[in-house]
């Protein structure tokens, strides 16, 4: 899905802000021919403006139940559970070090952490430094609505985030209407709109990604129909809480453009499928129980994807038109994303010149000594 701001023409945000929850023929039919139209721009174009939603190549998909089988047979047998949680401790000392070491850099990057009433998932991140910006309609029923976001909402409230790059957006989309153990009451819901409305959601939080074209995004949802219904791309990374320390089952897929192959810390799930039999109900307590990202997940998922352990993958995500072994070169080379970026963004944002881009990549690291860029 590929959303344009140019040219005047409306946008999801602006369907999202105008009827937000209206689920008539009118609104989908529009919606539909704005994806088509964005779509068939991006596959037929010779220069597409960005490859935020590009599926995943096969060596991009990563299932952490396989790392876990592998880990099994290599070692006869999984962690127990006190020793995988000291190995996810030290997933947590690590995210804290970064705060010491790498404060300056972390803190020039913004982290969006959409449906995170917790902050579980952007715990990590907080903790290393980023700028962590955490929505969620419960929290704050005008600025966690992201049916609310628009070019608008982010200038009023945020101020642009003070024109600080958006490295990062997690979104932990409502499942309720998607989720195949919920799959009785899909009939009722289709029928009353209510699935309508999640979909509108995921839907916004895609525009809000085409919108800031971060380095990194990713959606979380269960198995279950997400995918079908939204048109999202094909998922990159599938775990169970207990791949990642935490000893029951929950099988959960990433979509979204990120590192998917994820450290694991395996333990055997001994309370087995937990959530259904400790947390079944209705109320939105018993739901958002439910619903808590595993502390596993959150750091592991920090381990793979944070910019300093990571160097290349923000250079090689965020100028995703260029060539990323010319990217990590450059990264190798010594130099960051942010000195990059000050080198080329004009070829390549606004002249849409990918050639002079690498181009000047290139002469950059040619050069004799290392350039002192100024950012």
């Amino acid at each position: 899905m590929v959303l344009q701001h140019n040219d005047g023409q409306l946008d999801l945000f602006d369907i999202a802000v105008f009827d937000s929850v209206d689920s008539t023929k009118a609104l989908r039919d529009l919606r539909s021919s704005l994806c088509e139209r964005d779509e068939q721009a991006n596959l037929y174009s010779e220069y597409p403006v960005h490859h935020l939603f590009d599926p995943p190549s096969k060596s991009d998909i990563h299932r952490l139940n396989q790392k876990t089988a592998q880990y099994r047979k290599k070692e006869g047998g999984l962690l127990d559970v006190k020793t995988a949680r000291l190995e996810i401790e030290r997933w947590k000392e690590h995210a804290q070090r970064q705060l010491r070491e790498n404060r300056s850099e972390n803190a020039k990057k913004v982290v969006l952490s959409l449906f995170d009433y917790t902050g579980n998932w952007s715990k990590p991140w907080r903790e290393a430094g980023y700028n962590v910006f955490q929505f969620d309609i419960q929290s704050d029923p005008e600025v966690g609505n992201v049916f609310n976001f628009s070019p608008q909402f982010f200038a009023d409230y945020f101020g642009d985030f003070d024109g600080l790059d958006i490295y990062a957006i997690l979104a932990a989309c409502p499942c309720t209407d998607f989720a195949s153990s919920g799959s009785r009451h899909f009939a009722a819901k289709d029928l009353n709109g209510t699935t309508q409305v999640s979909i509108d959601l995921v839907h916004q939080t895609l525009a809000t990604i085409e919108y800031f074209r971060p380095a990194m995004w990713a959606i979380e949802n269960p198995v279950g129909r997400i995918a079908s219904l939204t048109g999202l791309p094909p998922w990159r990374t599938s775990f169970d809480p207990n791949d990642l320390g935490d000893p029951y089952t929950k099988k959960t897929i990433l979509w979204g453009r990120f590192n998917g192959d994820l450290p694991i810390a395996p333990v055997e799930p001994t309370e087995g499928s937990k959530m259904w039999k400790k947390y079944g109900g209705k109320s939105q307590a018993t739901k958002n129980a439910r619903s808590v990202t595993p502390e596993g997940f959150s750091y592991g998922f920090f381990m793979a994807n944070n910019a300093v352990d990571q160097p290349s993958l923000e250079a090689r995500m965020k100028y995703d038109r260029l060539d990323p072994e010319l990217m990590s070169d450059a990264i190798s080379n010594g130099y960051t994303a942010e000195q990059i970026g000050a080198l080329i963004d004009d070829f390549y944002y606004i002249e849409m010149d990918d050639g002079a881009a690498e181009k000047a990549i290139r002469d950059l690291i040619s050069s004799e000594p290392r350039q002192q860029l100024q950012l």
